[in-house]
């Protein structure tokens, strides 16, 4: 991605219409500065009449007060002014946490907005991409570095408050004591700005560390999860723990640096500024002044001083955060700004929700001059492949384990582009278009995906539950031979089946991974190793399910064991990057 500035690239995770609610909200902003402003500058009027009422008259204030209001006593006046800070400040807090309440919810839903945007782009992606990238850096980007990005959103929008605040306080203070307020600020500046020049790296590094520890976090609860049958049988619970628990330890450790590089300034900035007021006593005192007179001067400098600083420490902890959560918007940006392809996974959707007004196709599948070689390996993996599969026929597809088979029906489904050839499906090629061709497809793969839902959410994967049709989930269930098995359950198809399945056994997941196949009723069914898991008994009722269906539909089936496809039309091999017809014993 192009070199670009900060807001640009948080332009890109904004929609137009987000981006004008940031106007409504810097108004929203002004008026919260204007009520702590109010609430600070009100404080002098009330230190001046405690401490001199004899002194009210040659005050600029008190005489255009009394101009409006006709009160003459100071006793009555001191009450009003109590009761309109108190007014004051209730307000201000009341509107604080209304501006809270609102910039909470604005960050929430666009950070949930792009959290599923950048799920999108990564579902758009090639396969080729998720063949080369592990689900914990995905996982990761979807919720942390989306999380971090707004954080940043969040900490510019704090920047612009303080800021605000800040410009006010000191425009109050210059009032009140030019020459301390311009020694103080100057004092903050310069700190600032050298602060910020030396830890700037060390936080980016800081940054891009914690991303690349967060992924091993997630990768270690994702593989024991994952094989959590496997890691329980053997033992392992204590390495996957240990795992998680040691780049926790590395977490914590930028954390930790974190911690230090925010919490300096903080401190720093306090005793700069308790410093600069009591400095300023001190200097009065050597110089024997009388500091009555600048009793009420000094209040209000305190109370601003005291506002001012938590403003300061928020700017320079803002500016901090900023930096280190950097490299978390940058990776964001990346993924929204690859604009990969057109919408293909749209685009099939919508043809599949056509219900029923896709006219079936009965035609042959052409593999010319094709040729496929995977990103960063120098030797194809398939060379000059061509074939034909004739409508209506079943073909299968052998050969030793890395030869090539599963790439073979990745390309045809359309999953990997070849760098050489075409797949033609009626004399089109497929990729013209990919939205029909996927419309016309059934996959069943050899590890079926279930979700821990019910029977029929898990035939019609990806369907919204008002738009799932009954009636083709039973018959995809029947053309499977598992309806007389989902009808003897109490719950039927609402009958929940367990994460990956867990309460069914491996010849019911398949059939649920063949019914999912045939819910679109497809022209062409795809078995990439269905049943090498399954023994020989289970595979023989799955294959006679799909041997019934072979009749009526084209099927391209791989498999290990010959008897698998015994009663193909036709058998192909994938040796050595080639694909050839072999004759039937």
């Amino acid at each position: 991605m192009e070199q670009k500035s900060l807001f640009a690239k948080l332009k890109m995770i904004f929609p137009r219409k987000e981006r004008r609610y940031f106007v409504v909200l810097f108004f929203l902003i002004l008026i919260g500065t204007a009520f702590d402003f109010l609430g600070v500058s009100l404080i002098l009027p009330l230190v001046n009449l405690l401490v001199s009422p004899a002194q009210l008259e040659e005050r600029s204030w008190y005489r255009l007060l009394t101009r409006f209001l006709p009160i003459q006593d100071p006793n009555t006046l001191l009450l009003v002014l109590v009761l309109v800070i108190l007014a004051v400040y209730i307000v201000k807090n009341l509107y604080a946490i209304y501006m809270s309440v609102v910039q909470g919810v604005f960050l929430a839903r666009n950070r949930i907005n792009t959290s599923a945007k950048l799920l999108d782009c990564y579902l758009r992606k090639p396969y080729t991409f998720h063949l080369q990238h592990n689900s914990a850096e995905l996982i990761r980007s979807i919720n942390s570095d989306v999380g971090s990005a707004y954080e940043i959103v969040s900490s510019i929008i704090s920047l612009i408050t303080n800021g605000l605040v800040s410009l006010m306080l000191v425009g109050y203070l210059l009032l009140v004591d030019p020459w301390m307020t311009a020694a103080i600020v100057a004092g903050l500046a310069l700190y600032s700005v050298l602060y910020f020049l030396i830890v700037r790296r060390k936080l980016k590094a800081a940054g891009e560390e914690s991303r690349e520890i967060t992924v091993r976090m997630i990768k270690a609860i994702v593989q024991a999860v994952g094989g959590v049958k496997e890691v329980k049988l053997m033992g392992r619970e204590r390495f996957f723990v240990d795992s998680y628990a040691d780049n926790g330890k590395d977490f914590v450790r930028i954390r930790r640096r974190m911690a230090i590089l925010s919490s300096v300034p903080r401190h720093l900035v306090e005793i700069l500024c308790i410093g600069g007021i009591l400095g300023l006593v001190a200097f009065k005192i050597a110089l024997r002044q009388d500091l009555s007179a600048v009793v009420g001067s000094l209040s209000a400098f305190a109370v601003a001083a005291i506002k001012l600083m938590p403003s300061a420490n928020s700017i320079n902890s803002t500016i901090n955060g900023i930096s280190y959560r950097i490299p978390a918007l940058n990776a964001v940006c990346e993924i929204i700004d690859d604009n990969w392809g057109a919408d293909i996974g749209r685009a099939a959707l919508d043809t599949r929700n056509r219900e029923g007004k896709q006219e079936k196709l009965r035609a042959d599948i052409q593999v010319e001059q094709l040729s496929f070689t995977y990103p960063e390996r120098d030797e194809p993996v398939l060379r000059d492949v061509n074939l034909t599969v004739r409508a209506g026929t079943s073909v299968g597809i052998v050969g030793v384990t890395g030869a090539g088979k599963t790439t073979l029906v990745d390309v045809i489904l359309g999953l990997l582009e070849p760098q050489q050839g075409r797949i033609l499906y009626g004399g089109r090629d497929i990729r013209e278009n990919y939205a029909d061709w996927q419309a016309r497809i059934g996959y069943i793969p050899q590890n079926i995906y279930l979700t821990d839902d019910t029977i029929r959410a898990n035939v019609a994967l990806g369907v919204y539950a008002d738009k799932i049709d009954d009636e083709k989930v039973w018959k995809a269930l029947d053309d499977a031979q598992l309806g007389d098995f989902v009808r003897s359950l109490k719950d039927g198809l609402d009958a929940r089946i367990g994460e990956m399945g867990a309460r069914i056994s491996g010849g019911q997941r398949q059939r649920i991974g063949i019914a999912r196949a045939l819910y679109y009723d497809p022209d062409v069914l795809f078995l990439d190793e269905a049943t090498a898991a399954l023994d020989t008994a289970t595979e023989k009722a799955v294959m006679a399910a799909v041997n019934a269906l072979s009749r009526e539909k084209t099927c391209i089936i791989i498999a290990h064991r010959l008897s698998t496809i015994e009663n193909c039309d036709e058998i192909y091999e994938v040796r050595d990057g080639r694909v050839t017809k072999q004759t039937k014993q």
